[in-house]
């Protein structure tokens, strides 16, 4: 049985996706009503490599890159086919977020995170300073605690998949799917020995040491206890993090995990769509997605139009560029809540995005959550402002008064930060999220 280590690291993360070149030209084909894949396959010697089930949405693969293009304009004057595009890949990086913060906060957080006092959060033991953070008493949801902790809703979220042994999730977590290698949704799959054994037993010296406090590292560095990036994937991390901020706003929530990045942060379009329908798919209320493109894809919409149609409130990251944007993909749809990260005091962050992408912000910075291997971890990015909001959303939506879920409700409730924040009035959305307020106007 794994220890229970509860270290405090920071961790500055950033999601971002690029384009990568691809031995084969593999597209995305999305069949009209009752057309057949197999005559496309026939005309342009491809061949089919998956199917979404339920759908007519087809992986397919040309064995001749160099075709691709003439292929794919082909297909898309095909009569049968409603829509053709290439499946890019998409590497998610893990760099550092440039974090500035006032002398007195930084003490008030290493005065929070000193030690490694323990508390009972339903039923489980986890580390104090991540169920009684600061961040929670910014969106007020400590003082709904009474009215609702999520219990009978269900949240998923596509990421790199989630420690599913961490104490603080294990009781909430469902298995989840797999959509990189078929097995398990565990971030902790396809790890060497070495990198388990790190988990297990580096932490152990620098749990002595005020170690949290480290901003523009890598979790690799911090678990390396070097800047040798070489031995943890910089990626790692991210899923069990997401899950956590989940958790921690709203408790007894069931979480899904689908693990649609690998171990290294790579994944692909069809696996984003995948992951979309996958959550249709588990029933799920609410679905977040901290991760942003500048690549529009009129098939990942799609999926996002029919999960919202199925009653899925969506939650997406606008991205850590520190710039205004209005082509940042998912949370650029209009089905989809872009969330943008402010800091402990409603300003907004030097990092995070925004503009026309925002509907409305949560703390990004300082928020603490789960990391690998039972651990905890300090992070900043809008990756984790977008779970907060997902969070927010699914007690709104729990027993007793359950209904369909939505992000409305929690946007129209949302406490104006304009007078933080001059200059940007009309680019952060609604404002920060406030809890109390939306359970006040539900009431």
């Amino acid at each position: 049985m794994r220890r229970f280590l509860a270290s405090v690291c920071g961790i500055a993360m950033l999601l971002a996706v690029s384009r990568a070149e691809t031995e084969y030209s593999d597209m995305i084909v999305t069949m009209r009503p009752g057309q057949s894949i197999r005559s496309i396959n026939e005309e342009n010697g491809t061949q089919t490599l998956r199917q979404i089930p339920n759908t007519s949405i087809y992986l397919i693969r040309l064995n001749e890159k160099d075709e691709g293009d003439r292929v794919l304009r082909k297909i898309r004057r095909n009569a049968e086919v409603e829509s053709a595009e290439n499946n890019s890949v998409i590497a998610l990086t893990s760099t550092d977020v440039p974090v500035s913060a006032s002398a007195d906060l930084g003490h008030a957080m290493a005065d929070l995170l000193e030690g490694r006092a323990l508390t009972t959060f339903y039923g489980v033991s986890v580390l104090q300073a991540y169920a009684e953070q600061p961040a929670l008493d910014v969106i007020r949801v400590r003082e709904v605690r009474s009215l609702s902790t999520g219990a009978g809703t269900r949240v998923a979220f596509i990421d790199t998949g989630v420690d599913l042994l961490h104490p603080a999730l294990q009781p909430w977590l469902e298995p989840g799917l797999d959509l990189v290698n078929g097995s398990s949704a565990s971030e902790l799959d396809g790890l060497g020995h070495g990198m388990s054994d790190l988990l297990d037993h580096s932490m152990t010296d620098l749990l002595d040491d005020r170690f949290f406090f480290i901003l523009n590292s890598s979790l690799s560095s911090l678990l390396n206890g070097s800047s040798d990036n070489s031995t943890i994937p910089p990626a790692f991390g991210h899923g069990t993090m997401v899950a956590g901020l989940i958790h921690v706003v709203a408790p007894q929530a069931t979480i899904i995990p689908i693990k649609a990045f690998d171990v290294y942060g790579q994944t692909t379009l069809f696996r984003l769509i995948e992951g979309v329908y996958a959550a249709i798919e588990s029933n799920a209320d609410v679905l977040n997605m901290s991760f942003s493109t500048t690549m529009n894809s009129n098939t990942l919409q799609r999926s996002l139009d029919k999960a919202q149609a199925a009653g899925i409130a969506l939650v997406a990251a606008v991205g850590n560029d520190g710039q205004d944007v209005r082509d940042r993909y998912p949370a650029a749809y209009a089905t989809v809540l872009g969330v943008a990260a402010t800091d402990l005091d409603d300003r907004l962050t030097s990092f995070s995005n925004y503009g026309r992408n925002v509907s409305v912000t949560a703390p990004g910075a300082f928020v603490v959550s789960t990391a690998p291997g039972g651990k905890y971890a300090i992070a900043w990015g809008t990756s984790f402002s977008a779970p907060i909001v997902a969070g927010g959303i699914a007690i709104l939506s729990s027993e007793p008064n359950r209904g369909q879920a939505n992000g409305s409700l929690i946007v129209t409730t949302a406490d104006s930060i304009d007078a933080m924040n001059p200059g940007l009035e009309t680019k952060l959305g609604k404002g920060r999220i406030n809890l109390r307020q939306a359970f006040r106007v539900k009431e």
